[in-house]
């Protein structure tokens, strides 16, 4: 039987969910805690790394930490997805609005401030209210909703002083939370679309979000994550993406995002598996 680690601190139900389907194709899940991971950068003796299955998927948090474990884990010939490239893209917020606009999708106004004052000053010039978002995705600090120009004072002390963060994103939140949509992405295909509503998600017609979400998938690649969208006066627009991590809730709305998940994976495997056994003679560098 073929093995596949898991990427996860613990087994939660979505871990036990992707470990059944993995199963049904004739699989072996094993959990990979990154805590307990030392890769050597030279073959080192000393470093007692543990035995690599031919491939992980990533269950983490896109952060600069997770991009530097997947490079890291895919240098060793193990194949990772969420493939690095996408994780790069997924843990850097700044370079992910960046690409969107590259290819033409639409952002909520964003601006990059690299002081207090210069902050508050594009909270004011975007009006309320507004997201404050760190460049990188991750710690210390988390996106914070500004409503206000007491708050907004507060927030960005705070995130000054205590977090040491002067560089800062100010992004326009969508004022109706109902605008926005949880777009879940597996390989190249939207699995799924859904709302917050009363604090429970609930899915909603996938068809007017297929282009929006093709559109992100081929600016960052085919992969395993989700994308948050809006409807706003301008139109459709990305307000971020990140790795899929939560996904239980979707389950228990009868998505299939395990299997959709596995299927995605098996697929990048077989892929990797057909091009390493191409005879490498002739071909330059």
């Amino acid at each position: 039987m073929s093995r596949v680690a898991l990427l996860a601190e613990r087994l939660r139900v979505e871990e036990r969910l992707l470990t059944a389907a993995l199963a049904r194709h004739g699989w072996e899940a094993t959990l990979l805690r990154p805590a307990d991971l030392a890769l050597p950068l030279q073959a080192l003796q000393a470093v007692d790394t543990p035995d690599l299955p031919p491939a992980v998927l990533d269950r983490t948090l896109a952060t600069p930490e997770s991009v530097a474990l997947s490079a890291l884990l895919s240098s060793t010939g193990t194949t990772v997805v969420n493939r690095t490239a996408t994780t790069r893209l997924l843990a850097d917020r700044l370079a992910f609005l960046r690409h969107m606009l590259a290819g033409q999708i639409a952002v909520p106004p964003t601006v990059a401030s690299f002081g207090p004052e210069s902050t508050l000053r594009a909270i004011e010039t975007l009006g309320y209210p507004v997201y404050l978002k760190s460049l990188s995705a991750g710690p210390p600090m988390p996106v914070a909703l500004v409503e206000d120009r007491d708050a907004a004072e507060a927030l960005v002390e705070h995130r000054s002083v205590l977090g040491d963060e002067r560089a800062v994103l100010v992004q326009k939140a969508v004022a109706d939370p109902s605008q926005t949509v949880r777009l879940v992405v597996a390989g190249q295909r939207l699995i799924a679309a859904a709302r917050l509503v009363d604090e429970r998600w609930q899915l909603v017609e996938t068809g007017t979000w297929e282009r929006l979400a093709a559109a992100v998938t081929q600016r960052l690649g085919s992969g395993v994550y989700e994308i948050e969208a809006a409807e706003m006066d301008a139109g459709q627009v990305v307000i971020s993406a990140g790795n899929l991590v939560e996904f239980r809730s979707l389950a228990e709305l009868g998505v299939p995002v395990a299997e959709a998940i596995v299927e995605h994976l098996l697929e990048v495997v077989t892929e990797g598996a057909e091009v390493s056994a191409i005879p490498s003679e002739g071909v330059s560098a």
